[in-house]
């Protein structure tokens, strides 16, 4: 007798997770991911409600943006949201490029400025680690949450 294989789709927001294999399994992860309340579990927790497991992750949800501003929008969010950094500088955005293996920008204190003048982000009171800091903006979280 061979074992059926079942398959079930969950989405929350723009979170959306397919599950396959056994029965029991898939009922059991179902379970899992309809009635968590402060996160969403793979088998790995996650750091915030709804949130990939990785910035990476978080790039292509939210369509692996080619603009260098739409980017660091992602990342700053991904900061403020997952790793609760209240500020940052260059090198954290840098460090997020790394992270992410994409194409950094020439000049990055440009494309934040460019983010300042668009109200995603704005100057953090003091500095971080010796250097120039921001803060992601309500408005630069309401932008990258409706990012597509």
């Amino acid at each position: 007798m061979s074992a059926q294989n079942y398959r079930i789709k969950v989405r929350k927001g723009d979170f959306e997770v397919e599950v396959q294999g056994d029965k029991d399994w898939v009922e059991g992860k179902y379970k899992e991911l309809t009635t968590q309340e402060k996160t969403v579990s793979l088998g790995v927790q996650t750091a915030a409600k709804g949130m990939p497991e990785t910035l990476g992750e978080l790039l292509d949800l939210k369509g692996n943006p080619s603009k260098h501003t739409d980017s660091m929008a992602v990342f700053a969010y991904w900061m403020y949201k997952v790793e609760k950094k209240n500020s940052f500088n260059v090198k954290d955005i840098i460090d997020c490029y790394d992270k992410t293996r994409k194409a950094k920008p020439s000049n990055p204190n440009q494309i934040i400025n460019q983010d300042v003048a668009r109200h995603i982000f704005s100057e953090a009171p003091e500095e971080k680690d010796g250097l120039k800091a921001w803060v992601i903006t309500r408005t630069g979280e309401e932008y990258v949450e409706e990012m597509k």
